[in-house]
């Protein structure tokens, strides 16, 4: 007879076991869905990354793309504006080519008239020169001391270049008066002119005085007083003295005191003016013509 054996099962080992395997299975289960969610989250980062650099990349892109658009306007504008300038320059240089061809011929138009007009007026003074001596010797001849040597060579000198000027070209004689011109530019011309009654007739540009003078030293005074009236002249003054018929003894006072009251003069200018002085002669009082 066969025995029967009772096979007994502990239960609670098994269930333990089989926890702690379900555990671990849970636990590498969670590890590794942990894994794949950071996994995703930093690819979720990364092309949320790269998608914001992607639109900040377009963007810059977009404004870049938009000022070269302007810059092109711009250029194009430009361009524009240098064509039109370009244009109006070439208008402008044509206007001022024509201009000045106008100008260039209507100078030498000027020119010749001027040329002309100098020419006739040479002519015309040359004749005013030829004079005749029965019309010369008379004034020449009034001079003081008409028959000493000095006279005489300043009455050849006068006739000689009277003569000159006579028989020179045209061109000759409108240089002297030219050069006379320059010279009234840079100097003041102050005319003195004893008239045949006694009067002292100084004439300073547009301004005249008269005043009387017995003596050297009244007569630099009263020049003075008129000086002291007038405005500052030029750096050059040139004292012309002329007489009339008037007595020697005034003559005399006139061409004593005309140096003296020269350096008065320089004097109390500084030295900023010179003034000279030259002693004309005899010339007759010119009277005036009614009109």
């Amino acid at each position: 007879m066969i025995s029967r054996r009772r096979l007994t099962f502990q239960l609670t080992p098994l269930l333990d076991l089989l926890l702690i395997v379900i555990f671990a299975q849970f636990m590498d289960t969670q590890e590794t869905t942990a894994r794949i969610e950071q996994r995703s989250q930093q690819q979720v980062t990364q092309a949320e990354q790269e998608a914001k650099t992607l639109r900040e990349e377009q963007r810059i892109a977009h404004r870049k793309l938009a000022e070269l658009n302007r810059s092109n306007r711009q250029l194009l504008l430009d361009a524009m504006q240098a064509e039109k300038n370009a244009i109006e320059i070439q208008k402008q240089a044509r206007a001022k080519a024509q201009l000045t061809e106008k100008q260039n011929r209507e100078l030498s138009e000027q020119l010749e008239q001027t040329r002309e007009q100098r020419n006739l007026v040479g002519e015309m003074v040359q004749q005013l020169f030829q004079l005749p001596d029965s019309l010369l010797d008379p004034l020449l001849n009034a001079k003081p001391d008409p028959e000493s040597e000095q006279t005489k060579k300043e009455i050849e000198r006068i006739k000689k270049q009277l003569q000159e000027l006579a028989g020179g070209k045209a061109i000759d004689v409108v240089k002297h008066f030219l050069t006379y011109d320059e010279l009234t530019k840079r100097s003041d011309i102050w005319e003195l002119y004893l008239t045949e009654n006694g009067v002292f007739r100084l004439k300073i540009g547009d301004q005249s005085a008269e005043f009387r003078a017995d003596s050297p030293q009244e007569f630099v005074d009263r020049f003075y007083a008129v000086y002291k009236t007038v405005p500052q002249p030029k750096s050059l003054v040139i004292i012309l003295f002329s007489y009339g018929d008037a007595r020697a003894s005034l003559r005399f006072a006139a061409t004593q005191g005309l140096p003296l009251v020269a350096e008065r003069m320089r004097t109390d200018s500084s030295g900023r003016t010179r003034y000279e002085y030259a002693v004309m002669g005899f010339a007759p009082e010119s009277v005036p013509v009614s009109p």
